[in-house]
């Protein structure tokens, strides 16, 4: 089906901190000492923030700097975030061909007329997902 091209994509974490330094392996870097998010350069097109990415963006930040937290607590937060986000999908997708797995309906995604930035925030959490039909 039509859409914007992607790869699938990966979470990655590090303890070294000159990873930071390397914008070519990752395209958002999320720094939870210094409650710091920072995207690479060649991905400010795909990444522009829209209001669900200021809200995850803050959700982090917020979790991370609280001091009664562990790390183990601020990803839990995150989780919950991302299964509140897939709530979003969910009308969106649909049984595939082989009924295996659900995929994207990126016609009725573009039907629901969110805002660019939020449109292609879903499409690239699908694809992520695995779930565009091929």
């Amino acid at each position: 089906n039509a859409g914007p091209p992607c790869n699938t994509g990966y979470i990655a974490g590090f303890v070294d901190l000159e990873v930071s330094n390397r914008s070519d392996l990752y395209d958002v870097f999320v720094n939870l000492a210094d409650s710091e998010i920072t995207i690479a350069p060649l991905a400010k097109e795909a990444m522009t923030m829209g209001k669900l990415h200021k809200e995850v963006g803050q959700l982090i930040v917020q979790s991370a700097e609280d001091p009664e937290k562990s790390d183990s607590q601020v990803i839990q937060d995150i989780s919950i975030k991302t299964k509140e986000i897939f709530t979003n999908l969910a009308p969106f997708s649909e049984v595939s061909d082989d009924g295996e797995k659900r995929v994207l309906n990126y016609e009725a995604l573009k039907q629901r007329r969110f805002p660019p930035a939020t449109e292609n925030f879903l499409y690239h959490l699908a694809a992520a997902e695995q779930m565009l039909k091929i």
